[in-house]
């Protein structure tokens, strides 16, 4: 049996660091920001079933008709697999110096922001955020905008926020607990 093992994101990613950084914490966003993107994959699945049954059902030939919504079904699955895919390639890391995001499969991406930047840092959880684990930083800086201003669907959002804050401007109390 050939199983395909993907690297480990930690160790494949750490040549972004600076010989002198320190890799303080690692995730990878909340499995929420897939939420979109597969209803929308299930609706086209159950879109081609329905139309199947119910021209079958009325004896009606709309075989090109049923072809078409299948092939659209199917271009979704494969989206949605891409997303899938593309979700567990992208991640934030956290460093004593800056904040990191790596994205892309095939051409990657990494947007920085110094530390040091950061002027102030807002943190929203919408109540499905709350109920699934999930919440959203504005980051603001000195200067121009920059790459990492809004940065959603961060799972375990208070102790990222505390880690950020005790990084940024020191002294952050330890958790009370998740919300």
């Amino acid at each position: 049996m050939v199983r395909l093992q993907l690297p480990d994101p930690a160790q494949r990613d750490t040549k972004y660091l600076a010989s002198q950084e320190r890799l303080v914490m690692m995730v990878r966003l909340h499995w929420a920001v897939l939420l979109p993107v597969l209803l929308q994959t299930l609706g086209a699945v159950l879109l081609a079933l329905a139309a199947s049954v119910l021209f079958a059902a009325q004896d009606v030939d709309a075989g090109f008709i049923t072809t078409l919504l299948w092939y659209f079904a199917l271009f979704m699955i494969l989206r949605m697999l891409w997303k899938v895919a593309d979700w567990q390639f992208d991640h934030l890391m956290i460093t004593d110096k800056r904040l990191l995001k790596v994205s892309g499969i095939f051409f990657r991406k990494v947007q920085t922001m110094p530390l040091s930047k950061i002027t102030d840092l807002t943190y929203n959880r919408d109540p499905l955020g709350r109920l699934l684990g999930y919440g959203e930083f504005v980051v603001e800086s000195a200067g121009q905008d920059q790459a990492l201003s809004k940065i959603q669907f961060l799972p375990r959002p208070d102790r990222l926020y505390l880690t950020l804050v005790d990084m940024t401007f020191g002294g952050a109390p330890s958790p009370a607990g998740d919300d």
